[in-house]
């Protein structure tokens, strides 16, 4: 599992690429919370998965020669 937190410029980021839904009210952005706590569950999975990805992808590196004895 990954330990990054995720920061205000994320948030911002998402907020720009239209990940997360916000409205303008002057100079200030809304953000319905719902979809906030969506954005960072689906982050959340997307980083899991591909950490998981990663763990089996090193999987394929072991050397074929060492193999498992039972003794």
């Amino acid at each position: 599992m990954s330990d990054r937190i995720p920061t205000l410029a994320d948030l911002c980021t998402a907020i720009a690429d239209g990940h997360v839904p916000a409205s303008v009210d002057g100079s200030v952005y809304q953000v319905n919370v719902l979809e906030l706590r969506r954005y960072f569950q689906a982050l959340h999975s997307s980083e899991t998965q591909s950490s998981l990805l990663s763990s089996l992808s090193q999987l394929g590196t072991w050397s074929s020669s060492s193999r498992p004895s039972v003794a």
